[in-house]
């Protein structure tokens, strides 16, 4: 069943800010195993996870995001009982402002630790 992106949040030193647009990547390494006795078929185990994302948010003179501040509440939702969350760091923060638009800020973090998907049952 398709959803409606519709909601997302970031908790960053008791200031939660509303996302207006978010992506995450979820990653996994594979760690090469093969040998000759694999005949020439190349075999792999599971390494690391890991997970890097952005969002994108209004910005106000409440901000208190700065690169190298830990996002100790990230919050992405995804349906009504459906969310991804995590901890992060930010690793960039991009800043925009047009004479016609408000001015919003595109912040580029790394997941440290996990990243789970939530569903309430």
């Amino acid at each position: 069943m398709e959803v409606a992106g519709k909601g997302g949040s970031i908790t960053c030193d008791g200031l939660t800010k509303g996302v207006k647009s978010w992506s995450l990547d979820l990653v996994g390494d594979a760690l090469e195993t093969t040998d000759y006795a694999d005949a020439g078929v190349r075999t792999y185990i599971v390494g690391c996870t890991g997970w890097t994302g952005s969002c994108e948010i209004n910005w106000d003179t409440a901000n208190t995001i700065t690169v190298g501040t830990v996002i100790a509440a990230l919050v992405f939702t995804i349906a009504a009982a459906e969310h991804y969350d995590g901890e992060a760091i930010v690793t960039s923060i991009s800043v925009s402002s047009s004479f016609d638009g408000i001015v919003t800020a595109s912040i580029s973090f790394q997941g440290s630790g996990a990243c789970t998907l939530e569903s309430a049952v």
